[in-house]
C-alpha cells in the first residue's frame, strides 16, 4: 500500500470510529464528578425528605446518566461505579468501543461490603444520606452490572454493592440489595447466567443461598452497544418498611472484589427512591377524555376513582381527602364520605360516583384531595389529587324554529348543545358546513334538515332533531352585459325573468333622472348624459324583497377615418391570401351609403383585371366612423404565365423530346423533383428551368406515368407549390 493510500486508509477509518461513537454515545449518555448533592437529589422522590448527603468515591466513578435507547430498562438517573461511570455507556474505556471497563482507581474498598463479598475490596465508591420518610415504607429501582461476568461468573472475584439502611426499629444495617423474596445479597455469583467462567466453579455460586444462581434476573450483554459491561440484571427493586416521619440513615456503596481490575457499577432510577404514600386517579367507562380529564354521562357511563397504595400490606389503611369541584356532594350526585378504607392485603380500593338527576347546567367537575396518612408534624397533607367531569345526559337541540324563507336567503341553524359532540346534517347539499353545530342554511326549495349530535366514546346514544325550512321561490334576474351605443342611437334596455310571471312588476331608473315600469323599455337618440348605471327591480309579490340587477351603458364616441394609400393592387392569383394587407379591422363597402359590410377586400382569385373602388371605415363597438374612398387594382402577376405540360416524347425527333416548363419573366422555378411510380426521385434542379430528357442515371426511362413537385417563386414575393404528373411516351 503507498504512503497516500495508507493516509486515506487512516482518516476513513478515524471518521468512521468517530460517527460510531457519537452514535453510540447519544444512546446513553454520562456525566461524571457530580456532588454528593446532586446525586442525591436527583434519586429522591415523592414522600421522602433527603438530608446530610456524603460521598466517598472517585470524581470519576460516579456520574448521572440519561438514556435515550438501550436494553438497560432505566432512561434516568444516578451510576456508582468501581471505576469510570464515563465507560459505562457502550463506547469503553477512553471511547475504544468493544474495551473491557477496567479501571484503578487506586481507592480504598470498605470493610461492610468486604464481608459480603467473603474477600477483600478496592475502588468504593460510597453514597451516604439521612432522609425523612412519610410513609411506613420506602422503594427504589435499581439495576447491577459488571464487567466480572462471562469470564468470571461463579469465580473468586465477586464484585458487590449494598443499600445498608439504618434507623428506627431497624437492627444495625440491613441490606436492602437482595435477590427478590429472599436475603441474599445481589452480586455477580447471585445473579447470573448459571454458566461458571473460565476461572469460575458452580460451587461459588451455589454457595450464595437456595436457589442461586437466579438466572431469571440476568440479562446477558456480551457485545452490548449502548452498556459497557457484559452482564447486567434486570431492573430490581430495593424495599424496607420504616416508621413514618422519623430520621434514617441510608448507604449506598459499590466496590471490586478480590482485585481492583473489572470494574462493576449500579445505575439508579431518577426519582424512584419513594415513600409508601397513596396515590388517586379517576376512571370512567368512558373511552375517551376531555381535556385529558376522565368524565361520565348521566345515564351513559359511569365513573369514580380508585385510591391506591405502593404497598398491599396485612392491614387495612384508611385514607382521607378533601373534596372539591363545581359539582355539589348529595345534590350533583349521591353523597360520599370523606375517607374510604383500604382493604387488608389489597393495594387500591376504587369509590364510584352516582351521579344524580338535576336540570341541565352544564359539565361540572369533582376533585378529590389525597392527605398523607403520615402527617409528619404538617396538618392535612395533600399528597395527590385527581378530577373527575360530570356531563347531563346529552343534550342537542335545534332551536330554529321552522321557518319560511325567500329564495336566495341565508338561514343560520341554530343548534343548543352542552358537550364535545360531533354533528351531521342531511341533506348537507345547501348548507355551509355539514358537520358544523350551527351551519347556514341556503336552500333553493323547500327542505327538511335532520340533525344527528354524537359523543363519541361517551356510550350515549346520538340525538335527533329536525327543521324544516319552507322557501317561496323568487325568480332569477339578468339585465344583461354591458350596453354599447353610439351616439343618438336607441338604448334597449332587457331584463331576463326566470320564471316568469306577468303580475311582476318593474321599477327601473338610471342616469339623467330616467325611470322606466315597464320590463323593456328603450331610450332613443342617446347622448353622453345617458352613460351610466341603470338598476332594475323586479317585485315578485309574495312578501319576498325584489329582486335588483344592474346594466353598464356606454355611449361609444365613433372612431376617425382610416389612413390608407392612396392605391393598392393585387395579384389576380393571390386575392385571396392577400386581400386583408391593409388591416383586420377594417370595413370595406361597395357603395358610400351601402350597410352591408366586409371585413376585407370583397374580392377573389377569380377577379378580372381591372380597377375597383370601395369605401372604408372604422368599428368601435359596433359604432362605425366616416367612410373614405380606396382604389383597389387587380394585375397579372404570376400563376396566369405558367404552362406545364402534361406528355412529351423523347424519341430524337426534334419534337416534344424533353418535358419543359413555360414561363413568364415574372417567375422562377427555385425547385424541381420528379419521381416514378415506386416513388424514386429521378430528376432534380434547383434554380433553373432545365428540361428532363427522360433519363435517370444516363440511362433511358420506361414510358409511364411520372409525377412531378415543383416550387416557384414569383417576383412579388409569394412562392407556388405545384404538382401532378407527366407521361412519357416512346
Amino acid at each position: 500500500m503507498t504512503s497516500r493510500a495508507c493516509k486515506r486508509y487512516l482518516l476513513l477509518s478515524t471518521i468512521i470510529c468517530f460517527l460510531i461513537q457519537n452514535r453510540l454515545a447519544a444512546q446513553v449518555s454520562v456525566t461524571s464528578g457530580h456532588t454528593a448533592q446532586q446525586l442525591a437529589q436527583k434519586l429522591g422522590g415523592p414522600g421522602v425528605q433527603i438530608m446530610n448527603p456524603t460521598l466517598n468515591c472517585a470524581s470519576v466513578a460516579n456520574g448521572i446518566f440519561t438514556v435515550t435507547s438501550s436494553n438497560l430498562g432505566l432512561d434516568s438517573g444516578i451510576v456508582l461505579t468501581s471505576g469510570k461511570a464515563s465507560s459505562t455507556n457502550g463506547i469503553g474505556v477512553n471511547g475504544n468501543e468493544g474495551a473491557l471497563a477496567s479501571t484503578n482507581n487506586q481507592t480504598p474498598g470498605d470493610a461492610q461490603l468486604s464481608t459480603l463479598a467473603g474477600s477483600g475490596t478496592h475502588d468504593a465508591c460510597i453514597l451516604e444520606f439521612d432522609f425523612i420518610p412519610k410513609g411506613d415504607s420506602i422503594k427504589f429501582n435499581y439495576v447491577f452490572s459488571s464487567e466480572e461476568y462471562v469470564n468470571s461468573t461463579c469465580g473468586p472475584y465477586n464484585d458487590v454493592f449494598a443499600f445498608f439502611i439504618s434507623g428506627p426499629n431497624i437492627a444495625g444495617q440491613q441490606n436492602m440489595a437482595l435477590v427478590p423474596g429472599t436475603n441474599i445479597p445481589v452480586t455477580i455469583n447471585s445473579i447470573n447466567s448459571g454458566i461458571p467462567g473460565p476461572n469460575g466453579d458452580i460451587a461459588n455460586c451455589l454457595a450464595m443461598g437456595p436457589g442461586s444462581p437466579f438466572t431469571q434476573y440476568y440479562v446477558n450483554n456480551a457485545g452490548g452497544t449502548t452498556i459497557t459491561h457484559n452482564g447486567f440484571t434486570k431492573v430490581l427493586q430495593a424495599i424496607h418498611a420504616v416508621t413514618p416521619c422519623n430520621t434514617y440513615h441510608l448507604k449506598m456503596a459499590i466496590a471490586d472484589a478480590g482485585n481492583a481490575l473489572y470494574d462493576s457499577g449500579v445505575f439508579l432510577e431518577a426519582g424512584s427512591l419513594k415513600a409508601n404514600i397513596p396515590a388517586i386517579s379517576a376512571m370512567s367507562t368512558a373511552t375517551t377524555t376531555v381535556a385529558d380529564t376522565p368524565f361520565f354521562v348521566k345515564g351513559c357511563s359511569t365513573g369514580g376513582f380508585i385510591i391506591s397504595r405502593p404497598l398491599a400490606t396485612a392491614a387495612p389503611q384508611t385514607i382521607h381527602y378533601d373534596i372539591g369541584g363545581t359539582a355539589v356532594n348529595g345534590t350533583d350526585y349521591a353523597t360520599i364520605a370523606d375517607s374510604i378504607v383500604i382493604p387488608a392485603n389489597a393495594a387500591s380500593q376504587q369509590l364510584n360516583i352516582t351521579a344524580l338527576a338535576t336540570p341541565p347546567s352544564g359539565p361540572k367537575s369533582i376533585t378529590l384531595f389525597i392527605k398523607s396518612p403520615f402527617a409528619c408534624n404538617v396538618a392535612n397533607q395533600v399528597v395527590d389529587s385527581a378530577t373527575l367531569l360530570i356531563y347531563d345526559s346529552i343534550h342537542a337541540r335545534i332551536i330554529t324554529s321552522d321557518t319560511t324563507i325567500c329564495e336566495h336567503e341565508v338561514l343560520p341553524l341554530v343548534v343548543d348543545a352542552l358537550g364535545p359532540y360531533s354533528y351531521v346534517w342531511s341533506p348537507d347539499s345547501s348548507l355551509s358546513n355539514g358537520n358544523a353545530q350551527n351551519p347556514l342554511a341556503m336552500p333553493t326549495r323547500t327542505t327538511t334538515y335532520t340533525m344527528t349530535a354524537y359523543w363519541q366514546g361517551s356510550g350515549c346514544s346520538p340525538v335527533v332533531d329536525t327543521v324544516r325550512v319552507n322557501v317561496l321561490p323568487v325568480p332569477a334576474i339578468d339585465a344583461g352585459n354591458t350596453i354599447y351605443v353610439c351616439p343618438s342611437g336607441d338604448i334597449h334596455l332587457k331584463v331576463s325573468v326566470d320564471p316568469f310571471d306577468p303580475a311582476y312588476s318593474y321599477a327601473w331608473s338610471g342616469p339623467d333622472s330616467f325611470s322606466a315600469a315597464i320590463q323593456n323599455p328603450v331610450i332613443h337618440n342617446a347622448t353622453t348624459a345617458n352613460s351610466g348605471t341603470y338598476i332594475v327591480a323586479v317585485g315578485v309579490n309574495n312578501g319576498c324583497p325584489a329582486q335588483r340587477d344592474s346594466v353598464e351603458v356606454q355611449i361609444v364616441p365613433p372612431p376617425p377615418p382610416p389612413q390608407l394609400p392612396s392605391g393598392f393592387f393585387l395579384c389576380r392569383a393571390t386575392v385571396l391570401d392577400h386581400r386583408g394587407d391593409l388591416g383586420s379591422d377594417l370595413m370595406w363597402h361597395t357603395g358610400a351609403t351601402d350597410t352591408t359590410s366586409y371585413p376585407y377586400i370583397p374580392l377573389d382569385d377569380n377577379t378580372p383585371e381591372g380597377y375597383y373602388t370601395f369605401y372604408v371605415s372604422y368599428s368601435n363597438l359596433g359604432c362605425e366612423g366616416p367612410r373614405v374612398k380606396e382604389h383597389v387594382s387587380i394585375r397579372k402577376c404570376c400563376e396566369d404565365n405558367i404552362f406545364i405540360p402534361d406528355a412529351f416524347t423523347p424519341n430524337g425527333d426534334g419534337k416534344n423530346d424533353v418535358f419543359r416548363i413555360s414561363k413568364g419573366d415574372d417567375h422562377t422555378i427555385t425547385e424541381l423533383r420528379i419521381f416514378d411510380r415506386w416513388g424514386e426521385m429521378v430528376f432534380q434542379s434547383y434554380n433553373t428551368n432545365a428540361p428532363w430528357d427522360g433519363t435517370y442515371k444516363g440511362q433511358p426511362l420506361e414510358p409511364g406515368a411520372y409525377y412531378y413537385y415543383m416550387t416557384i417563386h414569383c417576383r412579388i414575393g409569394t412562392d407556388l407549390y405545384k404538382k401532378g404528373s407527366i407521361m412519357l411516351i416512346r
